[in-house]
């Protein structure tokens, strides 16, 4: 006898198919996906009232935005170099600029963030000298990422077949409705993880910790609930239920009355009974605080792990651990940070110096650099080197004649570089010393 095969189905890709199409036809807008933001309209105000999510945020956001930057030349030539350092004095202008680039990494956990580009034509001295109308940015101002949501539009081809594009739009907040986003070349704007199923809105970290900090409020709560319970224990008076009070009094009524009194009487830290009756108390003990405080740890420690990506690095795990697994977690703390500092490079790269690129191309024409590409943004790792090994990678360098920017060798050794007008303190080189038998 032949039986048929069971052939299974998976009509989930199917769901998905069915859903994205669905939220491009029938509704007038595409509504952000973020389950946090869903679940609690201001989760990220709320959440960072929490000191261990606080600290482990701006640890993480500090590293990726960092102190120091530098334009990277395009390509190795002189018109590229020139077009950088010109670029860099552009921006050495926007006031507050360390600051604007932490909120834009705050895209790493909200998914997006935009901030709109303040600037006016100047006459500057840029470059050769001369004077020119120079396009100057002076501030990146922060915009909520909830005031930017995207719309499908319909639309018909030549050929009459259907189209759907998707367009941006920015909450007016003089006239209370949603306008074009017309001036979207003028925002630096940071998607983080864009992927089809977000519609646009990205996906940061935020819906991971979320729940964590859900579970954590909720521990807190019955934890703050039970203090009182465990630090002054459980009063326990004793009635003899076969007696009864009177005719008029039942067990019950003696129970309630024994029981306002002793409450009445515990809140004055005083308590007087008849001889006949019968008062207990039992300690609270430690086993609820214990556990309470044992999952407040574990969650503690979960957070700064997706936060930061590793916990011993930064103080948390059990017990400290071994040298070489900090190192292991400090290596893949250092890999996240990367990542998320060179998409944040890259926002500033293609928005702000695309930007100043585009508004003063007559002028870098004019200085003959207009065959030059627009120099890409680079954050430096704050990252202290030791003088001594720095100056000693220095000295080797200097032997074998290759040439050294001033700025980064002061830099290197913690130093700062002397400006006209300093009172300076000139060494004087060590005289080699001669040893008979060995050539100086």
């Amino acid at each position: 006898m032949s039986y048929p095969l069971i052939q299974g189905r998976n009509f989930n890709s199917e769901l998905y198919n069915r859903a994205l199409s669905s939220a491009y036809r029938i509704w007038t807008r595409l509504y952000d996906p973020d389950y946090a933001l869903s679940r609690e309209p201001d989760v990220w105000e709320k959440m960072r009232r929490d000191a261990t999510i606080t600290q482990s945020v701006d640890t993480r956001l500090h590293l990726v935005a960092g102190r120091n930057w530098h334009l990277e030349p395009f390509r190795d030539e002189e018109g590229d170099r020139k077009v950088a350092g010109i670029i860099k004095d552009i921006i050495s202008h926007i006031r507050n600029f360390t600051e604007a680039r932490y909120e834009l990494a705050q895209a790493i956990f909200r998914a997006r963030a935009y901030a709109y580009i303040e600037g006016k034509p100047e006459t500057r001295t840029f470059g050769d000298g001369k004077a020119r109308t120079w396009w100057v940015p002076y501030r990146l101002r922060d915009v909520d990422r909830r005031r930017i949501r995207y719309r499908p539009e319909h639309g018909v081809d030549k050929e009459g077949n259907e189209t759907i594009s998707v367009i941006q739009e920015m909450w007016s907040v003089s006239k209370m409705q949603y306008e074009p986003f017309d001036k979207a070349d003028q925002f630096v704007k940071m998607v983080y993880r864009n992927e089809e199923a977000r519609l646009g809105y990205g996906r940061g970290l935020l819906d991971s910790m979320y729940f964590y900090w859900w579970m954590k409020s909720i521990v807190w709560r019955e934890g703050l609930q039970g203090l009182e319970r465990w630090s002054q224990g459980i009063l326990i008076g004793k009635i003899d239920s076969y007696r009864e009070g009177s005719t008029a009094k039942s067990n019950e009524s003696v129970r309630d009355d024994l029981y306002e009194s002793l409450h009445a009487m515990r809140s004055r830290h005083v308590i007087v009974v008849g001889k006949e009756d019968e008062i207990d108390v039992k300690e609270g003990g430690m086993a609820g605080h214990e556990m309470v405080m044992n999952f407040i740890k574990y969650m503690d420690e979960k957070l700064i792990a997706l936060i930061l990506g590793s916990t011993i690095p930064f103080g948390g795990g059990s017990g400290g651990g071994s040298y070489a697994r900090a190192k292991v977690e400090e290596s893949t703390t250092n890999a996240l940070v990367q990542f998320d500092r060179d998409k944040l490079d890259e926002s500033v790269t293609d928005d702000l110096i695309g930007l100043i690129w585009k508004l003063n191309y007559k002028n870098f024409v004019k200085m003959g650099c207009g065959d030059a590409r627009p120099p890409k943004f680079r954050t430096q790792p704050d990252k202290r080197d030791d003088p001594q090994a720095a100056a000693s990678i220095i000295a080797q360098l200097s032997a074998i004649g290759l040439p050294l920017k001033k700025e980064e060798v002061y830099e290197k050794i913690g130093f700062s570089q002397p400006s006209e007008g300093d009172e300076v303190f000139e060494g004087k080189p060590t005289e080699p010393v001669e040893i008979p038998g060995l050539p100086i």
